[in-house]
């Protein structure tokens, strides 16, 4: 499945942390995303939290799951990334949306991350959200979400 022309896409962490790693069940996925957006017409966005998220996960020892890159390395990707899409930043209309929305769908603790950047995507005005673990977010969703496992693999690939 393709995300349709003109689509603005907000990309999860663990979309990054997919790209990032080869040994990860959607990595040709997340790959073929970052190398198709321009082509396909799709507006790739990143925000603070996420590119952060990545950062920490990245940068943890493989013990403690993480996949134990060194700091360099884990910025260079991010820079990797930045260049295919665009940044956007935590607003206070974001916060605003994340507090109605903890509220409306009672979320509690570590979803609440998720749910931040669910808010940010929609105060800027993105369309979706393309993840891997879509039931990490509330059900229904106040805001659409794409899972990585129906993005169409890369042409020729064996995966």
């Amino acid at each position: 499945m393709k995300i349709d022309r003109g689509t603005k896409v907000l990309v999860d962490t663990n979309v990054l942390l997919e790209a990032s790693d080869e040994g990860r069940r959607w990595h040709v996925q997340s790959l073929s995303v970052f190398q198709n957006a321009l082509k396909d017409g799709v507006d790739l966005f990143l925000c603070t939290q996420v590119i952060r998220e990545y950062l920490v996960v990245a940068t943890r020892p493989v013990e403690n799951n993480g996949l134990g890159m060194d700091l360099a390395t884990a910025l260079d990707n991010v820079r990797r990334f930045r260049m295919r899409s665009s940044c956007v930043a935590e607003t206070l209309q974001a916060g605003e949306l994340f507090l109605e929305w903890a509220g409306r769908f009672g979320i509690r603790g570590k979803r609440l991350h998720d749910l931040q950047v669910l808010a940010t995507a929609s105060a800027a005005g993105i369309d979706v959200l393309l993840t891997a673990n879509e039931q990490d977010f509330p059900k229904p969703s106040p805001f659409a979400i794409f899972p990585l496992s129906e993005i169409e693999p890369l042409q020729g690939s064996q995966r």
